[in-house]
Formats: structure tokens, C-alpha cells, sequence
């Protein structure tokens, strides 16, 4: 349910089906979600990746109908749903503006009035008679967000548009969506960028496997995103045995520098050398090894493995380190 403008009464957004039900070549990717999205208030949905999150977001922009379930929606919906939507390869991002405006209900006389003022806020005024083909990724997503926020809409709806642009682009999208909280329009914002999402939204929801898993304040359903994350990764047996027992586990990991001397704290372009202690419970051949390292809220920066590296770890059995 969410409210734009004006009052409305209560109802629920429902894809109800019993897992039990389902047949083996089917799958729900929203199941049982309902919630309700108050006036002048900013959501932020969070979840793995093929949680429903884009679903969800396509079944409120009524781009998808649901199965089962209603969807009651007060107010004028803007959405930025997915890279490039919308942009035929040929137009150029002039173009796209006329088109998009007038998929959005604009006339030709409020599109030429909002024109220039969509072409600032994209950044792309030497750009703007080119085919979009030859954009990148982010100039796609710099003029669709301004196109999106043009048209003043009392529900703004975005799928992980803020993630694509550069950091100029991005402190000016959170200062247009701070814009539009303090003018008391409603807001929904899929992304993974947990600290960005965490600073506005005055609320989460949680998505996993369709279903809304936590509702409540950033604080919280972010470290409840983050618990269901480690345990997952916990729970994951790659290298079963027989007893259900992990063939090979992880018991300890160290930071050193360059001299492998243990190292609490490391400046930027410090060599960094990771100790990694196992125990395999059989023979295991070249295991690979891999090191993630992401920042508190969540976000990925970095990734190595053994293989990659060129590292052989042989035949092993027991206790050892790498």
C-alpha cells in the first residue's frame, strides 16, 4: 500500500502461495509480501541478490500485475527501474527526453519548459544530440534519474540507479531525494549501498526469497540483513562429507604485513599478507582459497583466491595454514 497525496484506507499488497504447492518448474518470486508505505515516508528495500526486490518494484510501477494479491497505489508514481530502460539505441538522449517525458504523461509544452532544467541536472549538455548507444552505463542513468524526478511525482520509485553514477552524480541524487522527503513525498529505493540508504530512509524492509523477512528501522533490519548473510555463508557446504560434517573448515585467520608479522592496522598501500588456518577432515587436492574483504555496512571491495594468484596448495589433510 502506499500513499501518495492523499488519505486512503488500509489494504495489502499479497502473492500468497504455500511453498508445498508449487510446482517443480515453478517459482514466486514475490510470495506473501505485504506491507504499507505511508505518506512522505522513505523505504529502503534490501535483500540478496534475487530476493524480488526488482519484482516487487515492477509490480508497484504496474510494469507486472500479480498472480494473486492486490496492489493500491494513491498518487503519481516516477520510477527509474532498470538501466537504460526505456532508451532505444538509436535516439538520441535529446530524444529521450521528448519520448519520456511523454510516456510520463508530459505534453510537448511542459517537457520544453523542463528540458533544460532535466539536461542540468543530468550533467550531459555536450552529450545531449549523441545516441545513447554511446553512452555509458552511468550517463544512462544520469538522464533517465533526471527524466524520473522532472516530472514531480508524489511517489518516486528507484532500482540501484544511485549505485551506477560517480560521486557527483550520486551526492546529487541523495540531495533531490532529501528534497523530495522534506516535501513529504513518498520514496522506495532498492540498493545494496547500505551506508548511503541508511543516512535517508526512515525505514527498511528486508526481502529474501519473496518474502519480507524484517520491517522496522535501518539500524535493525540492516543487521538483520547482515546476520542472514553470515549465516549463509556459514551454512554453505561446498566440500560435504558423508557424515554431514564440512569436509574442510576454516579455524583461524590472522593480518600481517609484508614480513607476515601480525598487524592490526594497515594504511592504505601497505602490503598485506592473510594466514589462513584449516583443518580437513579428508584429502582434499588443490582446495582454493578465497578472501573477500568488504567494508562494515556490507558493500564488496575486494576479492582474491589461490588460483588466481597462481598459488598451488597441493594435497591436504589435517591441520595446516596457507
Amino acid at each position: 500500500m502506499l500513499y501518495g497525496v492523499r488519505d486512503v484506507a488500509c489494504d495489502m499488497l499479497g502473492m500468497t502461495r504455500h511453498l508445498s504447492c508449487l510446482r517443480r518448474d515453478e517459482f514466486w518470486a514475490v510470495n506473501d509480501a505485504s506491507f504499507e508505505v505511508k505518506r512522505g515516508e522513505c523505504v529502503g528495500l534490501i535483500g540478496p541478490n534475487g530476493a524480488g526486490k526488482s519484482t516487487l518494484l515492477k509490480l508497484i510501477n504496474g510494469v507486472t500485475l500479480p498472480d494473486q494479491g492486490s496492489i493500491r497505489i494513491f498518487g503519481h508514481i516516477g520510477a527509474l527501474l532498470e538501466l537504460g530502460a526505456g532508451f532505444h539505441p538509436m535516439l538520441t538522449g535529446r530524444e529521450k527526453i521528448h519520448l519520456s517525458g511523454a510516456i510520463l504523461g508530459l505534453g510537448k509544452d511542459e517537457i520544453a519548459k523542463k528540458f533544460d532544467s532535466i539536461v542540468d541536472f543530468s550533467g550531459l549538455e555536450e552529450f545531449i544530440d549523441t545516441p545513447v548507444k554511446q553512452y555509458s552505463s552511468g550517463m544512462y542513468v544520469r538522464l533517465g534519474f533526471a527524466v524520473a524526478v522532472s516530472i514531480d511525482p508524489d511517489i518516486l520509485i528507484i532500482d540501484e540507479s544511485m549505485a551506477v553514477g560517480d560521486a557527483a552524480f550520486r551526492k546529487r541524487c541523495l540531495d533531490q531525494i532529501k528534497a523530495f522527503i522534506q516535501a513529504g513525498k513518498t520514496i522506495i529505493v532498492v540498493t545494496h549501498n547500505l551506508q548511503e540508504i541508511e543516512k535517508i530512509a526512515q525505514r527498511m524492509l528486508l526481502l529474501d526469497h519473496g518474502i519480507v523477512r524484517a520491517d522496522g528501522r535501518p539500524d535493525e533490519v540492516i543487521a538483520s540483513y547482515m546476520n542472514l548473510l553470515n549465516t549463509r555463508i556459514l551454512l554453505r557446504k561446498e566440500f560435504g562429507s558423508a557424515t554431514g560434517e564440512p569436509a574442510i573448515e576454516i579455524t583461524q585467520m590472522e593480518l600481517g604485513g609484508g614480513d607476515g608479522a601480525p598487524k592490526g592496522y594497515l594504511h592504505s598501500h601497505d602490503e598485506l599478507r592473510v594466514i589462513i588456518g584449516f583443518k580437513a577432515r579428508r584429502s582434499i587436492v588443490n582446495p582454493v582459497f578465497r578472501v573477500q574483504i568488504f567494508r562494515s555496512y556490507g558493500l564488496f571491495c575486494h576479492g582474491m583466491n589461490t588460483e588466481r594468484h597462481g598459488v598451488e596448495c597441493g594435497e591436504i589433510r589435517g591441520e595446516g595454514k596457507i
